[in-house]
């Protein structure tokens, strides 16, 4: 079973994505900020994707926050969802996908079945 980490900070966000990824068979785990996300990376070297919003509450945003677990060991791909579309055209890492918010379920499933695919290939 592949391991999704959502790491965003609205709560009904990671309720719905959660629901429709445990409902395709991933397991997950939620993190509403960057300390929660670096505490469960590092007691779960088995996460394959970190799904994160790009605008989190706090110091770093979801892609300098993708780049630090990545600096820490972490192997997962990673999916970088934001509703503010100015994003859309950064500059990501190999490794990583910008989607679109609102994004529905098999847009939601394809961009995770696409990252944890990558996760293999490293």
């Amino acid at each position: 079973m592949n391991v999704v980490l959502i790491i965003e900070d609205d709560a009904n966000i990671v309720d719905a994505t959660s629901l429709l990824l445990e409902d395709a068979g991933y397991e997950v785990l939620s993190a509403r900020n960057a300390e929660q996300a670096h505490a469960l990376v590092e007691q779960r070297p088995d996460i394959d994707v970190v799904f994160t919003d790009v605008n989190l509450h706090g110091a770093v945003n979801g892609i300098e926050l993708a780049r630090q677990l990545k600096q820490r060991g972490s192997r997962a791909s990673t999916v970088v969802v934001s509703g503010d579309l100015g994003w859309a055209d950064t500059q990501l890492d190999a490794d990583m996908r910008f989607l679109a918010k609102p994004y529905g379920r098999q847009t939601l499933l394809a961009a995770v079945a696409e990252a944890c695919a990558r996760k293999s290939q490293v």
